[in-house]
């Protein structure tokens, strides 16, 4: 064989690369790092910009302003514990006074009994708009998910 010639024959590459691609397909770190690719992509592009805050029992909470060319999307709004009364969620327009939109589904897990489940409805406000939401007194804490968007 000459300096310039290659070692290996068109036979024993392709043996090579045989053996390379079944050692490296029956390793789970390809697979592992394409599911790890998807699932991450999946969340970028799924995550959106919701936000969620923590309001504590008896609180209050000023949502951001919401201007003529938006709205505001409320998907989750609940409360822990019975308490006396409920959280509700307040609108006010600049044509009209407050009203209350929405008010919190209770999580008690102390309530077992069956239907004791509540639906956790949600609500689209358009603007313009001030959004204020109020948990329940004795209530432990409640917990709203939003998005702000534009139309």
């Amino acid at each position: 064989m000459s300096i310039l010639q290659p070692s290996l024959t068109r036979k024993s590459e392709f043996a090579f690369l045989i053996c390379v691609t079944q050692f490296v397909m029956k390793s789970p770190s390809p697979r592992f790092v394409a599911a790890l690719f998807c699932f991450a992509f999946a969340a970028i592009v799924f995550a959106g910009d919701f936000k969620s805050a923590i309001i504590s029992g008896g609180g209050s909470l000023s949502l951001p302003h919401v201007a003529n060319d938006q709205f505001l999307v409320i998907r989750n709004f609940t409360q822990n514990g019975a308490g006396t009364s409920r959280g509700v969620v307040t609108v006010t327009t600049h044509t009209g006074g407050p009203t209350n939109v929405l008010t919190a589904a209770i999580l008690d897990p102390a309530d077992t009994s069956a239907g004791s489940l509540e639906v956790i409805n949600d609500v689209v406000i358009a603007g313009p708009a001030d959004v204020t939401v109020m948990c329940g007194t004795a209530a432990t804490d409640c917990f709203i998910t939003y998005r702000k968007d534009s139309q």
